[in-house]
């Protein structure tokens, strides 16, 4: 593997089709000021070091801590409420608003390079956004058919609303199925008649609640997939009278619900902000529809995506990393003119390219390194470094032990095949020593036949009358199924079939035919 040095000296930046098309425009340039042209080769070698030159300024640097950090239970995904997450199901966090959502239950195919952002933050990031199936004023939303916004987590649990595309889980369709009972329903947690409400499960039972005030005040609320999406989910909502036994046991509903309602009744206008009723909660949070409208609070999660804090600026290379491309020994002996200019204009179009990928690296592997996006306290010490390359050394000598041991398992397993296809030839020759004997006469014979005259039985095409004369008709091939099917017990029936194969050779053609001149030398 080469080191970093050797890499750092490699150039590894390709041009793609936008690189080409503003090359040829800038030479278009370059030849009205008589500057000379500049070739693809020399504008790959300064992009190349030019990101390797950033990425080496940056790298250390440590990444600015956000004032309102992420909390415990924001690192659960705020559809499935769960933590766990697999290499292809990854929980991704929003870069606008710190939204942690599964790819699965947000609908995102493969992660994006760069930035990500929710469909929220990308659609509508300056203005604030409200569901119109509850009153919560966080969590992921995704736009409706009709251009409104509603909470992932109440279309996927009110039954009457679906999704259009379950890949990407949006827009959030049939909301006008929605009985206008569903409307009128009020939420005995917030009592509020806001928005569409869902029921308990239990069918003696019709409690009604708001499938986000449900999860704040932690009542059961179980969620079933059958599949990778929400298309056969089965989910079960229970107030806290019907509450099954086994969720009683880890948490206590009825104290979460009392402190829930409680909750509402002193803040009238407000909204939680954390996720969990019994979470701490802080009286500064709290503030009126009226005063959402004018002013969010910076702290609110809802309100980092306003603020344009997630927007990535355009990066801009310092007069350091300009001074170390200009001494590039490709660009000091290129043969063109205003060099200072052309490093000033690519530098520009770096900058703008990164812009356009929200920041992400132009060379893959720097994107991809362990310590792009780490800060300089994870750098690893020196020690650790002398550690994993003694695992390394270790797991090297293990992984050469498998190999020998395999090499030495295949070299057994061909003696065994070679020891038993011998055994195979001694017992055949002991059950059937007629073959033994005419296998061999066989395929000298069959080499004799180079043009394969006798090979196959003789086909219609080329004799017609072939069948109508010949009584007994024989070749090579039917000899060899024969044998295969041990029908010969004696030498003389093998002879027998042999002499048929000249008979009628010399019986149906001509003296001066080939074949019948082929017939007679192999008769002899």
């Amino acid at each position: 593997e080469p080191s970093e040095s050797e890499l750092f000296a490699t150039i590894e930046y390709d041009m793609d089709e936008q690189d080409e098309v503003w090359l040829q425009i800038y030479n278009k340039e370059r030849r009205k000021e008589n500057s000379g042209e500049i070739s693809g080769e020399l504008f790959e070698a300064i992009i190349d070091q030019l990101e390797k030159e950033w990425f080496n300024l940056i790298k250390n640097l440590p990444k600015k801590t956000a004032e309102d950090p992420i909390l415990p239970e924001d690192s659960k995904c705020a559809v499935c409420d769960d933590g766990e997450c697999e290499n292809s199901n990854a929980i991704v966090f929003c870069d606008g608003c710190n939204l942690a959502v599964h790819q699965d239950c947000y609908g995102i195919p493969y992660i994006p390079e760069g930035q990500w952002l929710c469909r929220k933050c990308m659609v509508s990031p300056e203005n604030p956004v409200s569901c119109i199936f509850c009153p919560g004023e966080g969590g992921a939303f995704k736009q409706t058919t009709t251009n409104q916004w509603g909470h992932l987590l109440c279309a996927v649990w009110i039954p009457e609303v679906s999704l259009s595309n379950s890949v990407y889980m949006e827009p959030i369709d049939n909301i006008e199925s929605v009985p206008k009972s569903r409307w009128k329903l009020s939420c005995y947690i917030c009592r509020r008649r806001h928005g569409a409400c869902i029921q308990c499960d239990n069918k003696h039972c019709f409690v009604a609640f708001h499938v986000t005030c449900a999860r704040w005040a932690r009542l059961c609320m179980r969620m079933k997939l059958h599949g990778t999406h929400y298309d056969g989910v089965v989910l079960k909502a229970y107030c806290d009278r019907h509450t099954p036994r086994d969720y009683k046991e880890t948490v206590d509903v009825d104290a979460n619900l009392a402190a829930a309602q409680q909750w509402f009744i002193n803040h009238k206008h407000g909204m939680p902000r954390r996720r969990y009723v019994d979470e701490e909660d802080d009286d500064a949070y709290d503030y009126s529809v009226q005063q959402q409208k004018t002013k969010l609070l910076p702290t609110s999660k809802a309100a980092r995506a306003h603020q344009h804090q997630y927007t990535a600026g355009a990066p801009i290379a310092p007069e350091y990393v300009l001074d170390k491309l200009e001494n590039l020994p490709c660009v000091r002996h290129a043969k063109i003119k205003k060099k200072s200019n052309l490093i000033v204009s690519i530098c520009r179009y770096w900058s703008l390219k990164r812009e356009s990928r929200r920041g992400a690296p132009l060379l893959k592997r720097l994107h991809l390194e362990p310590w792009t996006a780490s800060s300089s306290e994870l750098k690893q010490s020196e020690v650790e470094k002398a550690q994993k390359a003694s695992s390394m050394m270790s797991l090297r000598a293990d992984l050469e032990k498998v190999r020998m041991l395999t090499e030495q398992v295949q070299k057994r397993e061909r003696h065994k095949l070679d020891r038993v296809r011998k055994q195979k030839a001694y017992l055949e020759m002991i059950l059937y020593p007629v073959e033994f004997i005419v296998h061999p006469i066989l395929r000298q014979l069959m080499a004799m036949d180079k043009k394969e005259f006798f090979r196959y039985p003789v086909p219609l095409d080329l004799a017609p009358d072939y069948y109508q004369v010949i009584e007994e008709p024989m070749s090579f091939s039917e000899i060899q199924e024969k044998l295969a099917l041990h029908q010969y017990s004696t030498v003389d029936e093998f002879e027998y079939d042999l002499n048929l194969i000249w008979k009628n050779c010399l019986f149906y053609n001509k003296k001066e035919t080939l074949y019948y001149k082929l017939a007679q030398k192999l008769q002899k």
